[in-house]
């Protein structure tokens, strides 16, 4: 029985890898600080107006605090 659920449990090895870098992509700080970086570079650049800028630093902010819950999260369970 175990060599027929071989395929099986190497799909699921598989499934969880790409879950586990998909999150560690969706909680990298620092994909969103260069996001916030390039946001500024644009605002200065005058490539943006401000009330882009607000509006888009608004949710980046946004992200960064809840990146940082999560890994509050992670680090106490």
């Amino acid at each position: 029985m175990g060599i027929l659920m071989a395929p099986f449990h190497g799909l699921m090895a598989i499934f969880q890898e790409v879950a586990d870098r998909a999150e560690a992509e969706m909680y990298d700080d620092e994909a969103v600080r260069a996001e916030l970086v390039s946001l500024y570079q644009s605002l200065e650049a005058g490539s943006i107006t401000s009330d882009e800028f607000d509006a888009r630093e608004v949710k980046l902010v946004e992200r960064l605090e809840e990146i940082e819950r999560h890994k509050r999260e992670q680090a106490q369970a």
